[in-house]
Parts: C-alpha cells; sequence; structure tokens
C-alpha cells in the first residue's frame, strides 16, 4: 500500500513516514526542502529504500502539487489502483492577539494549513477514489475550541474541520474514509 503525507521535514509527517515505512508501505514524503538544507529530506533518502520516496512539495503551490501528483503516478506499482492514503500534515502556527496580527500572518497561516489541505486532497482525489482509500486531516483541537492568542490559527483549522465534514459526506459513496487527527502540542 502507498501513502503520501505532506510535511515530513520533522515533527509528526517526518515520524509518521518513518513509521509506515517500517510497516512496509511505500511512502511518498513531501518535504518542503530536499536541496542541501532539507535536513528531514536527507534522513529519509539516506534510509535509500526504494519504498521511501522524498519529494519536494510545497503545499501553497500548484505547480509543485501538480508534479507531486505526476511522479506518484508515474511511480506507483499498480496507478491503475489508486492510493491508499493522503496525509495532510504540513501546517504552520503563529501567536498574537487580534489588535497585533497583521493581516499577513492570517493568510500565511490560512493558507498552508486550510487552502494547502483543499489543494492536496483535491489533486490526489482521483487516485485516492480509485483505490477507496481514505484522506487524513492532522488538525488540531484549536479547530474546534479557540485560544487567546492564537487566531490565525484556530481559524486555519476550523476550516480544515469543516472542509474534512464535507469532503467526508461527499466521498461516503465511494467508500473513501476521511479521518481528522487532533493531536496535542509536539
Amino acid at each position: 500500500k502507498a501513502v503520501l503525507i505532506t510535511g515530513c521535514d520533522k515533527g509528526f509527517g517526518h515520524a509518521l513516514a518513518k513509521r509506515l515505512h517500517a510497516q512496509g508501505f511505500t511512502v511518498f514524503a513531501g518535504c518542503l526542502l530536499v536541496d542541501e538544507n532539507g535536513e528531514g529530506a536527507r534522513e529519509l533518502k539516506n534510509m535509500k529504500s526504494d519504498r521511501m520516496k522524498v519529494l519536494q512539495m510545497d503545499v501553497c503551490s500548484d505547480q509543485e502539487v501538480a508534479q507531486a501528483v505526476d511522479f506518484v503516478k508515474r511511480t506507483l506499482k499498480k496507478p491503475e489502483k489508486g492510493l491508499w492514503g493522503l496525509v495532510n500534515n504540513a501546517g504552520v502556527s503563529t501567536f498574537g492577539e487580534v489588535e497585533f496580527a497583521s493581516l499577513d500572518d492570517y493568510k500565511k497561516v490560512a493558507e498552508i494549513n486550510l487552502w494547502g489541505t483543499v489543494r492536496v486532497t483535491k489533486a490526489f482525489l482521483p487516485l485516492i477514489r480509485r483505490a477507496k482509500g481514505r484522506v487524513v486531516n492532522i488538525t488540531s483541537m484549536l479547530g474546534r475550541m479557540v485560544s487567546p492568542s492564537r487566531s490565525c490559527y484556530c481559524i486555519s483549522k476550523f476550516g480544515v474541520a469543516a472542509f474534512s465534514d464535507c469532503l467526508r459526506q461527499e466521498m461516503y459513496r465511494w467508500g473513501v474514509r476521511v479521518i481528522l487527527i487532533e493531536p496535542s502540542n509536539f
């Protein structure tokens, strides 16, 4: 089975890529930095496994997401069977009270956390549907309740939760599961 994970440079995405690989999955590890500055990508590449595929993937870039879809299609052993899983993990956070957070802060966090999730999901959904696979979106308890100084992040994660709930209802008839994971601080 093959899974694509975004945000594998560090944190949850990096750990999940290694864990799923150890369990026998083919992992497409999307990283923001795959050059000499990408320590996480380098570590995954150094595993020297034909089941660990590290690829450049900025979730804010339509072009990089399209290139990732093409790469996955070309690399899957049986592309007609689709992609078993997609984990939308890429995300950022910022702190600041509403009065002092800039509109650009709100836009940056939403572009990665919310629109990146939507962009990647829409791009890979045909492959996921073919496999009757699953979409796993990493959100947060701050996608259900708010916290002072976290409005940029909360708004983006509330959006991911709403998107996931809509997607879940739409994908039910196709046998595609949509799962939200709400981890704590990491």
